[in-house]
Parts: C-alpha cells; sequence; structure tokens
C-alpha cells in the first residue's frame, strides 16, 4: 500500500447522487414546458434527453462546445425530437434546470461517514466537470464543502477532465506528487482513465458492479463508499 497523502473526489455521481436530482428538476421541466405541447409521457422524454445530453457532454469535456451552448442547445434538441418547435424556451428550460439541481444536494450513503473517518488522515480535495454556479450550492447545502481542503471545478481552471492538465494542475495546486494522490469517480472514461494517464491511482466508485470493457485495471474498485474504509 502507498503511502497516500491526498484523496481527490469527483462529485456527481459519486458523493452526490445527481440522477436523483436531476429526475427530479427534469419532472418539472416536463411539466411545465412539454406537457403543454406534447402528449410524450415524462419517461419518453427524459429516455430522450439523456441520450443527447450524453452526446452533449462528451462534446463539452473535449472543448468543442461551450458551456452556455450546452445548457439550452441539450433541451432545444429534445424539443425539436418531440416535434416542439418553441426554441425560445429552450434557453428558459436551460436556466430553470440549473437553478433546480443546484438546490438538488442529495449525497450518496455513506458520504458523511466516509468523509469524516478520512479528514484527519489526508488532505482532501474536489474534482469536477459540473458547473461551478451548481456545485457550490450543492457542497453548501449538502455540508461536506468544509471537509476539502481544495476545491478544482474545470470551468475555473480552464480544462476538463479527462485532460491530464487539469490532474497536473491539482497535484501541483496541492504541493504534492502524483503517487500520493487518490482519485475516487465513478466516470470510467474521465476519473479512472484520466487519473492513470496522469500517474495518479484511483478508486472506481461502481454501484452496480458493472464490469464494462476496459484496458485498464483501476487500483481500487468499491461498490459502496464506506468500503475505502477497508484499505486507506
Amino acid at each position: 500500500m502507498k503511502n497516500y497523502t491526498h484523496i481527490i473526489f469527483d462529485l456527481d455521481r459519486t458523493l452526490f447522487d445527481f440522477e436523483r436530482g436531476a429526475k427530479e428538476a427534469l419532472k418539472d421541466l416536463h411539466s411545465i414546458y412539454v406537457a403543454p405541447h406534447s402528449e410524450k409521457s415524462f419517461e419518453e422524454f427524459h429516455t430522450l434527453y439523456k441520450v443527447i445530453n450524453n452526446g452533449l457532454w462528451d462534446e463539452y469535456r473535449r472543448g468543442l462546445i461551450q458551456k452556455e451552448i450546452l445548457r439550452s442547445k441539450r433541451f432545444a434538441m429534445t424539443l425539436e425530437e418531440l416535434n416542439i418547435h418553441k426554441p425560445d424556451i429552450a434557453v428558459q428550460m436551460g436556466d430553470m434546470y440549473v437553478r433546480i439541481t443546484a438546490e438538488k444536494a442529495y449525497l450518496f450513503p455513506y458520504t458523511l461517514e466516509i468523509l469524516e473517518y478520512l479528514k484527519s488522515k489526508y488532505e482532501l480535495a474536489i474534482m469536477t466537470n459540473g458547473f461551478k454556479e451548481v456545485q457550490y450550492p450543492k457542497l453548501d447545502r449538502s455540508g461536506i464543502r468544509d471537509y476539502f481542503k481544495y476545491i478544482f471545478i474545470s470551468e475555473e481552471i480552464g480544462v476538463n477532465k479527462p485532460d491530464i492538465k487539469i490532474f497536473n494542475h491539482a497535484v501541483e495546486t496541492m504541493n504534492t506528487s502524483a503517487e500520493y494522490c487518490l482519485m475516487v469517480g465513478d466516470d470510467f472514461a474521465v476519473d479512472i482513465e484520466g487519473a492513470a494517464n496522469a500517474g495518479i491511482d484511483q478508486i472506481y466508485f461502481n454501484p452496480a458492479l458493472e464490469e464494462g470493457k476496459h484496458e485498464l485495471a483501476p487500483t481500487f474498485r468499491i461498490r459502496k463508499l464506506k468500503e475505502m474504509e477497508d484499505f486507506l
């Protein structure tokens, strides 16, 4: 076991139950903006939106589109697919979605317990591609912000995970070496492979225990955050 000194956490789908908050926000949007113009159910809207949103987020991570475009384009494209030709409301939906999700600070089980366990043993950090106007309020609402000495939000740094530059920036800012750091995240390509490329060991948080087809074997795998106590 290496003598780790710094642990870096992803936020959405790692500490925050992002899917729960996002689904609640999308239900509100469907009720206000979609239901009056379409007979498509929420589940149909939700499924379509997720496919479009995932594709646009991939473009955003690669620097192909800007945040402001992503915020409204995902709803504009979804509305078009539903034959709702009202481009003006896509911006409203984008703004409302960000506003609502900033209020949905649901933590995964054992989040507080594991942060309390780790805080006296390691320096803790956050690294997220999420929007700052969503992540900072969620950190405050959930009560976990004070556990972290460092907060790395990609749009403030100017580069997204999995780009090696954001990991190098974090290591340099924390005044440490990659070999003493450990990245905890749920997204294999973004968190695990990104960290590995920067020489940082990884904890793959995978509640569903999906195997997937990955060339890289993560340093550790966990289903529950509490399992980190077994080796840290």
